[in-house]
């Protein structure tokens, strides 16, 4: 029991629930929003379901990679305050604010790129146009989407998460009959096909960006940063650039990953519906499976960019520890539930008896690689923490591109190694390039902790 109490502390693991449970289950609704925009096209017919799962893929990536160049505003807010600097904290949003613009027209510009991708990988013409105007009406959405994230990392970086998770929760409330409206038409609005569930995604999310701006105007302590924000005021380059430095990484990190788990997929393609729907099945868990880490990953950055701005190395060792615990407590939990009942798992996407069986074993290597997936997930949000996000871009890079992508494709199709192994070689290289980067990830915090508490040692020490 002593030992327990060393490695949790209550006092952080109370904080870091505070800042997570929000976050948990605001993925969960952002992640629900995209279920029901699924099962809403897939009943306006099968081409509406493919068009809108093809636009998806070019959107997705384009959209999560944009966005997580502006995940890095949290930490950097949580370090100001940390530092006694939340003066500054108005300035620093009127600056993110620029970059976001400027986001914005690249974003905008990659996704009109995206239309012309759309003939080249499909000769169905319902197909090409349902995704086409699909891939248009989320155009509209970038906007509120690039300032949504400014707004959302402004709140957690006062460690105020449960806005999200309200107004997550209301979109995904209002995401149901507006799908329905838009997609089959009401009254004097017209029946949109799969391609309306790109304007509900538009509306959705300039709804959630307006909430959060009237919560900034309602809460005394942040009016003062919503003022600042609007403000006409000169751009500071300097700071302009110390945001894009920082957030950059994070973008082509989150690009790199999602691309390769992408085109793995790709290379299981030609082995039939069986195998793709077994991995896409596996797949699926896992995602809802790293809704946890991911959650934690953020709520860690936040906690450890506070205890870095405050030069507080033992509150940030109490962290730490209590994040690796709870990490390990959770994770290890979830991975043998899902090891017991991973049938039953299956069976709520399926009851296709040959695909339960294959996907079975691919889920066994899902649980495998949880602790390896929740461990790189933490260390990127201390490494957030520190300021040191260069690291990630070159580990994912190196792990997933260099490793896991040649040993996939070895694997699945090759018998190079040992027998061709079909959807589990994905799963395996999976396993070893996840293990890589935790382990990359790893070496490299604990460089980032030495150096940014060099002075404090350095102090002690005299």
């Amino acid at each position: 029991m002593s030992m327990f109490r060393k490695l949790i502390d209550k006092g952080e693991l109370k904080r870091l629930l505070v800042l997570m449970l929000p976050l948990y289950i605001a993925n969960l609704m952002n992640m629900g929003m995209g279920v029901v925009d699924t099962i809403v096209a897939g009943q306006a017919g099968p081409e509406q379901l493919a068009g809108v799962a093809l636009g998806s893929s070019v959107t997705v990536p384009i959209m999560v990679a944009v966005g997580a160049v502006l995940t890095i505003i949290g930490p950097m807010i949580s370090r100001l305050r940390g530092a006694g600097c939340e003066g500054k904290v108005g300035l620093l949003l009127n600056n993110a604010k620029l970059l976001a613009f400027i986001l914005m027209l690249v974003e905008v510009a990659a996704l009109f790129c995206g239309v012309m991708v759309f003939p080249l990988v499909s000769d169905d013409a319902e197909m090409v146009q349902v995704a086409t105007h699909y891939l248009y009406f989320l155009v509209l959405c970038v906007p509120a989407s690039v300032m949504l994230r400014c707004l959302q990392g402004h709140f957690e970086g006062y460690g105020h998460t449960r806005p999200a998770m309200i107004i997550a929760f209301v979109g995904l409330l209002l995401n149901i009959p507006m799908n329905y409206i838009f997609v089959f038409g009401w009254g004097p609005v017209p029946a949109m096909g799969g391609a309306g569930t790109g304007l509900t995604t538009a509306l959705i999310h300039y709804l959630m960006m307006f909430a959060l701006l009237v919560l900034m105007g309602v809460y005394p302590r942040y009016r003062r940063n919503l003022v600042q924000m609007g403000a006409n005021r000169r751009a500071e380059w300097r700071v302009v650039r110390e945001i894009f430095y920082k957030g950059l990484p994070l973008g082509v990190a989150s690009l790199c990953e999602m691309t390769f788990f992408c085109v793995v997929t790709l290379v299981i393609a030609p082995l039939g519906a069986l195998a793709v729907g077994a991995h896409q099945v596996a797949i699926n868990v896992s995602a809802v499976l790293f809704m946890f880490p991911l959650s934690l990953s953020i709520a860690t950055a936040i906690r450890s960019a506070y205890y870095v701005g405050a030069r507080d190395k033992e509150r940030f060792d109490a962290l730490l520890r209590t994040c690796i615990t709870t990490m390990l407590v959770v994770i290890l939990s979830l991975s043998a539930l899902t090891i017991c009942f991973r049938r039953e798992i299956i069976s709520l996407y399926t009851d296709e008896l040959p695909i339960i069986d294959l996907a079975s074993g691919l889920l066994f290597l899902c649980a495998v690689y949880q602790l390896s997936d929740a461990l790189q997930a933490l260390m990127s949000g201390l490494l957030r923490g520190c300021h040191d996000t260069k690291a990630i871009t070159w580990v994912n890079m190196f792990s997933y591109w260099f490793i896991g992508f040649p040993l996939a494709c070895i694997l699945i199709r090759t018998d190079w190694i040992v027998p061709a192994m079909g959807p589990a070689g994905a799963w395996v290289s999976f396993v070893v390039a996840l293990t890589i980067t935790a382990l990359l990830l790893s070496w490299r915090f604990v460089c980032a902790r030495k150096r940014v508490f060099a002075d404090s040692l350095q102090k002690n020490a005299g």
